[in-house]
């Protein structure tokens, strides 16, 4: 992958990632300031906010684990052909 898909892929996942976080803490703060009864929060609004975050930390999560996946495979790859220069000459 480029360098700049990957860079672009990166800033989509953060973009995602802010709204759903972003999403989550306005449908609480809405459903406990603003919608009555005061001060409760719906069941429905709980797991909405609750995906929302799972969403979130999921992107992040992925994104992490493929960074470091990603980053040990290319340095595998370059040991692999450090050796074979090494043997060839």
């Amino acid at each position: 992958m480029s360098e700049k898909k990957r860079i672009e892929l990166t800033r989509l996942q953060g973009v995602i990632a802010i709204a759903s976080f972003s999403s989550g803490v306005i449908i609480a703060a809405v459903c406990l300031f603003l919608v009555p009864p005061l001060g409760e929060i719906a069941n429905s609004a709980i797991s909405i906010v609750s995906e929302l975050l799972v969403l979130c930390g999921a992107i992040l999560g992925v994104k992490a684990s493929y960074d470091v996946k990603f980053r040990k495979f290319e340095a595998e790859l370059k040991d692999v052909i450090e050796n074979e220069h090494k043997y060839n000459d």
